[in-house]
């Protein structure tokens, strides 16, 4: 149980092939009205005045409070990540594809720079982070019998396969990163960890 595949989401922010699942705080959308009240404030406020400076820098700090938070959430979701597995695999995604559908939410959850965290944490302990193609049927392709469910929409949490095993949807696509990804760099045939409630 060393090596895991992560798929990451909007619900949930990544979910192991393992079942283990972490939720991302959006802390933008936490500290959002707060936001709101500066820039609102801000505006009102006579520009070139002092008091607009002072609202501007009030704005600057929430921002900076809330890259802070996500920094130090991702650090330590990394080391509780690289202290668990030696391998870690991910889904390489096309984030600007996935902003232009679901917006601010993808950017508030910040995968890109948990991924470039995760990374650097990793090399450090001498863990390894390795990412699957990202045309890779992950969600589609039944980790039993690897048939591929081409009828599986965005919305289908759970669906059955022919082969008769019924799949959680996120669970099934992280088992397949881990199988892909152990397979891609030649760590061989795995038995994933999984506590799926559904198998044939």
């Amino acid at each position: 149980n060393n090596a895991v595949g992560f798929d990451f989401g909007l619900t949930t922010f990544l979910v192991g092939s393992d079942d283990t699942r972490f939720h991302a705080p959006l802390y933008y959308h936490q500290l959002l009205n707060k936001l709101s009240q500066a820039q609102k404030r801000l505006s009102s406020k006579k520009k070139g005045s002092n008091n607009r400076h002072k609202a501007r820098l009030n704005v600057a700090r929430i921002h900076q409070k809330i890259v802070n938070l996500r920094h130090d959430y991702f650090f330590k979701l990394a080391h509780e990540l690289t202290d668990s597995y030696d391998y870690i695999f991910l889904e390489d995604l096309n984030l600007k594809a996935m902003q232009r559908l679901w917006g601010r939410k993808v950017s508030d959850l910040g995968h890109a720079t948990f991924v470039n965290i995760l990374k650097h944490v990793a090399s450090i302990k001498g863990k390894e982070v390795a990412f699957v193609d990202r045309f890779y049927p992950s969600s589609k392709t039944c980790h039993i019998c690897g048939r591929i469910n081409h009828a599986l929409s965005l919305s289908d949490r759970t669906w059955a396969c022919a082969c008769g095993a019924t799949h959680d949807r996120d669970i099934n696509a992280a088992i397949n990163i881990l199988i892909e990804g152990a397979s891609s760099i030649g760590l061989g045939a795995v038995r994933p960890a999984i506590k799926e409630a559904s198998s044939a």
